[in-house]
């Protein structure tokens, strides 16, 4: 059975609804929290990932630079955290592991070479 997620844009609601069914939706009870910049979020709405976490190994300004821009045309909005190690240093890009599923598994990946970057 496919379900559909929708979220009403006045109140903010989640509801979701069997696909073709417009008849019957079952609200979501989803917690909601606050941003730095007061938008809301929805918790359980995106797990954000590192690349380096996504891969299991780190990829690389180029990668990283491909991803970013593939996010852009997308409308996906990144987080950034920081990290401190022996290796690296800095801002890390955080993306929904949803979109990084998209992207490295053929939806969204716009290489030129041709090379699909697969998981693992």
């Amino acid at each position: 059975m496919k379900y559909i997620f929708e979220r009403n844009p006045d109140t903010g609601d989640i509801f979701r609804r069997e696909f073709g069914n417009y008849n019957k939706r079952k609200k979501m009870n989803w917690t909601q929290t606050t941003t730095l910049d007061n938008k809301l979020k929805t918790n359980n709405s995106m797990n954000m990932m590192s690349l380096y976490d996504y891969l299991g190994h780190a990829a690389g300004p180029e990668v990283g630079q491909q991803v970013a821009t593939a996010a852009r045309k997308a409308g996906v909005k990144g987080e950034i955290r920081e990290v401190s190690n022996r290796k690296y240093r800095g801002p890390v890009m955080l993306w929904p592991k949803a979109f990084l599923d998209l992207y490295f598994k053929g939806g969204l990946n716009e290489s030129t070479s041709g090379k699909q970057l697969l998981k693992g």
